[in-house]
Formats: C-alpha cells, structure tokens, sequence
C-alpha cells in the first residue's frame, strides 16, 4: 500500500482532525478571536465572557492556543471541553482541575461542600501564589439558566480583593441567545466575539499554512481554483474543509496523481454530498 506521507513527502497528516495549536490559522476572525481573548484574560477585571461560532469554525483550537500563550506562573485554568450537568456537578469537575485529579471519580457531594472546597482550593492554588484562574466552559450552550446564573457567581472577588477568577463561556450560536434571556449573567458579560469562518480569499493560504505545518516539501498539492470550490463547498468552516482535502490528497495518493485538480476534487465533493443526501 502507498504510504501518503511519503508519496507527498509530508512528516505528518496535514487535514486530520486534531486541534493541535502548530496548526492554527491566523485568519482575520481568528486571529481578532485570539486577541481578544488575550485582552479578556489578562486584564483580569473583566470577570465573564463568551465566544461563540457555528460547528467546526474553530473554537477549540483557538482555545487551546490561547491556553498555550498563557503563563502557567501567573495563570492556573480548568477546561471542561463538554459542559452539561447541574452547578454542583460543573463546580465538582472544576475542583478536580485545581486539585490536579480532573480525570479521578470523586464522591458526590452537595453544594454546600462543592463551594467550600472551590474557595479553599482558589485561596491555596491560585490567590496564595499570585495567580488568576481562567475556567473555560465549553459547549455552554448546553447549560441551563439555573446553572448560568450561579456560575456567574464564580467570578466575584473574595476576601475584599480583586476577582481571581475569569470565566469564559464556549459555544454555538444559541449560547447567545441563551445568554440574552438572562440578564442578571448577560449584563456581566465583559467580552463576547462570534467567530466567522474564513473567507474567501483565505482558503488558499489556509491550505498552504497546514502544508507547511505538516512539513509538506511543495505547498501547490492543490490547482489553482480549487480552493474556491473548497469555499463553495464548505462556505469556509475550517472542519469542512479538512475533510474534504483528507479524502482529496489520500484519493489521490492511491491514484498516484501529483497535483489536487478540479475533477478529483469535484468527485470527492460530489460523493460526499451524495452520502449525506
């Protein structure tokens, strides 16, 4: 059997579905998502926040770019990349994450209990060593309003000083209106940003910006043209595209063919539509 990566002379799969960071794409949305999230942790005061984006728009990634960036002497986080349940249940898992057992069955416990370990643990792992604690929520849109609302909470200031806590809100476009319905959380939102996809002039560098990234010898695998039909296809969602170039430079690997041209990647759009049709 061929082997793709050398037969493209690639050190590692450009379009698989993976959110590492070496990967990320600048684009004009993104790179304005990331900036703001930046200016949203590190001022520090802001207390609560939101990003939102369609399916597959690349909020993830952007996400563990920005946790990347961020110094773990001065900034501690606790991620949940799929928030659902009840407070207590939410607060649980966060506890986990600073005790530093996030993946450990742990007892249940009420919510008396789950908030004193959360003001215990921030005073010892966070306020004692001068840091700031960013929780990320992500898939919030799933949260109900009785949650939101006393998640809120969580970023009030203890002991007279400053807020340590900043608590970033993650989903799809519902999570707004969600937010909308309840004031008392909506009117505490310091940041929001809903990030695009990318635009039609950025698909070709985006295709050449994970080629390099995969260690790709030439970046022309793909025609001219064909990142506009990537557009028409996918109306620049970043997953949408990955899926089609996998199934294009795989397909034509087993064909031996060099080059991505319109007809293969015109069949491999039509097929894929044609199995969702």
């Amino acid at each position: 059997m061929i082997n793709g990566l050398d037969f493209w002379q690639l050190t590692r799969p450009p379009f698989d579905a993976v959110n590492e960071p070496a990967f990320f794409f600048e684009s004009d949305a993104h790179g304005e998502a990331l900036a703001r999230l930046a200016y949203f942790v590190t001022d520090r005061t802001m207390g609560l926040a939101a990003l939102t984006g369609e399916i597959g728009s690349g909020k993830t990634m952007t996400l563990r770019v920005l946790l990347n960036r961020l110094p773990p002497d001065l900034y501690g986080h606790a991620v949940l990349f799929t928030a659902s349940g009840t407070f207590v249940e939410i607060l649980a898992e966060i506890n986990g994450h600073l005790r530093g057992d996030a993946f450990r069955d742990a007892p249940a416990v009420g919510r008396a209990a789950a908030v004193a370990e959360f003001r215990h643990l921030l005073r010892e792992k966070i306020v004692a060593l001068g840091r700031h604690l960013l929780i990320v929520l992500d898939e919030a849109q799933f949260l109900t309003p009785a949650c939101l609302d006393e998640l809120k909470c969580l970023t009030n200031p203890i002991d007279g000083g400053a807020p340590p806590v900043s608590l970033l809100l993650v989903g799809q476009p519902e999570l707004k209106e969600n937010l909308r319905s309840l004031p008392q959380v909506y009117q505490r939102l310091g940041l929001i940003y809903h990030l695009r996809h990318l635009q039609r002039a950025e698909v070709a560098a985006y295709l050449q910006h994970r080629l390099t990234i995969a260690g790709a010898a030439r970046t022309d695998l793909f025609a001219a043209g064909c990142a506009d039909l990537l557009f028409e296809f996918s109306g620049g969602c970043p997953r949408q595209i990955n899926r089609i170039c996998k199934l294009a430079v795989d397909r034509a690997c087993l064909l031996r063919q060099n080059t991505i041209d319109h007809s293969l990647l015109n069949l491999i759009i039509a097929d894929f539509k044609k199995q969702f049709a």
